[in-house]
């Protein structure tokens, strides 16, 4: 955890705060923004490196939407601060490759890592990140998707930010978002208590 603290500080600092819109749709419910910032993470030495995430940005815009559409089961309205490209050490990228975040926390809370127009969500998108389809290190607003995961893109990013807001795997119906391996997306009504707390709790600043 230790390691996480210089870029949890760089985050706290910059990251812009959504707040919960009062005119949501959602009948009595109101509708959660929380805003997302999505990055190809690049080799900074050499951007033809084959450590380097072959998405574009056009796909990661993309993404975003079919992400949006799975969240708005639960009032929670994902909006895009920003897409783009950032260039990592070649070194970060074989750490994240073997499934080591350590290094690119580091990284990024020394600037070694540029990360333009946090949002209150920060996703990187990576060639690898060990053998997972995509990966939330525990007490950050952080998550790591891989280029080929198993399932859909947007399922695996939807996936750990259930986890950041405090959703736990579920082990016995294969269509919920939260059931591991699998392309399911549905939230149940119970879950959606559990996120938009967890959600609003994050956009208070109490997690």
């Amino acid at each position: 955890m230790r390691l996480l603290v210089p870029f949890l500080l760089l985050l706290a600092a910059c990251s812009p705060v959504a707040s919960a819109d009062q005119s949501g749709d959602n009948g009595d419910r109101e509708t959660i923004e929380v805003s997302v910032s999505l990055y190809a993470v690049q080799a900074g030495e050499d951007s033809a490196s084959s450590s380097s995430s072959q998405r574009t940005v056009a796909e990661l815009e993309s993404i975003f939407m079919r992400m949006q559409a799975i969240w708005d089961q639960a009032g929670i309205d994902l909006t895009l601060t920003t897409a783009s490209d950032i260039a990592a050490p070649e070194s970060v990228l074989q750490d994240l490759a073997a499934g080591d975040t350590r290094s690119f926390f580091d990284a990024a809370g020394t600037g070694l890592i540029e990360i333009p127009d946090p949002g209150t969500l920060l996703g990187f998108y990576v060639k690898e990140i060990g053998t997972a389809n995509g990966l939330t290190p525990l007490g950050t607003r952080v998550f790591f998707v891989a280029d080929d995961p198993s399932v859909n893109d947007e399922r695996v990013s939807s996936h750990e930010i259930g986890h950041i807001f405090g959703l736990s795997h579920t082990l016995n119906d294969t269509s919920r978002l939260m059931f591991s391996g699998t392309n399911g997306t549905d939230i149940t009504d119970e879950e959606t208590v559990v996120a938009r707390y967890g959600a609003a709790a994050i956009l208070d600043g109490v997690r």
